[in-house]
């Protein structure tokens, strides 16, 4: 099974907002970066009319709170030509995690298109005569999650409405590295402190003992915060496998945590991001310190 772990439920049939604010009251205020996402969701539509009611609609986005607004304000709003006028529609759940936007467009074309989808075409998937339109596009999203390259990513299967939630097929589950939330998304941002001390050298690849130059070379555990060479912790994760470029879970050579790749390389990108907007040039270099650190 994935790995399982519950946020706040929303109670409300569709969720007024679907990202959750974030509260930082009391602390010292400073610059910010918004963290990464890239989201492929389900809507279905709530229409009264019988010919589009349980209709589902597949789609990419950045921001669900905005994306579902748009859809149910119309295509003048910014929703699609495929909602406009066939709503009221309910953002029921989001995949996440993708490393980039292409990676989540190739995946949001391919849960549209599974017919067309090269990775899942041969399997010839059929909505069954008593399957819900839901149920099939779930079954769709479980099938393309155990596929390369979207089974090697730090994915996230969320339910934004639980009590919408259907079980997962029993014959093509997530892959289990995959989490399984409920409820809002937190809307999370990363600070950009110009104090020193929030900050360390890149220091030295604590597998080869060779010095990080470069900070787009460094990537860190996610438990205790080692410093590694990308291609050095790569090498040491896959543990001679040769199909691979680089492993999807692995155990930290320093704390034995595992840890999975995906998340590993979003927490580089952080890192990389905070150095390009960081103003203190004598910092862009350096590491932004974690709880571990």
């Amino acid at each position: 099974l994935p790995i399982f772990d519950v946020d706040e439920v929303t109670p409300s049939t569709q969720a007024s907002a679907l990202i959750s604010p974030r509260k930082n009251k009391g602390r010292k205020a400073f610059k910010t970066v918004p963290d990464e996402f890239f989201g492929v969701y389900c809507l279905i539509s709530r229409s009264q009319l019988k010919h589009y009611k349980n209709r589902c609609y597949i789609g990419y986005t950045v921001d669900p709170n905005r994306r579902i607004q748009q859809h149910n304000a119309g295509r003048e709003k910014g929703g699609a030509k495929k909602t406009d006028n066939r709503g009221p529609w309910d953002m029921v759940c989001i995949i996440h995690g993708f490393p980039n936007s292409i990676a989540a467009l190739r995946f949001e074309w391919a849960w549209q298109n599974p017919e067309k989808s090269r990775v899942i075409r041969d399997l010839s998937l059929k909505k069954a005569r008593k399957e819900t339109p839901f149920a099939y596009r779930l079954r769709i999203a479980c099938h393309l999650m155990n596929c390369r390259p979207w089974n090697q990513f730090a994915l996230t299967f969320r339910w934004l409405l639980p009590m919408e939630e259907l079980p997962f097929p029993e014959n093509i589950l997530p892959p289990k590295h995959t989490l399984l939330k409920y409820g809002l998304i937190e809307k999370s941002t990363t600070e950009i402190s110009c104090e020193y001390s929030d900050y360390i050298e890149k220091g030295e690849c604590r597998l080869c003992d060779e010095e990080i130059v470069k900070l787009s070379h460094l990537v860190r555990c996610t438990s205790c915060a080692a410093h590694f060479h990308a291609g050095c912790l790569a090498i040491n994760g896959l543990a001679g496998q040769r199909n691979l470029l680089y492993p999807v879970l692995g155990d930290c050579p320093r704390c034995s945590q595992s840890y999975i790749w995906g998340d590993v390389i979003r927490d580089q990108r952080m890192i990389l991001r905070v150095s390009e907007a960081q103003t203190n040039t004598a910092l862009k270099e350096m590491v932004p310190r974690t709880h571990s650190s």
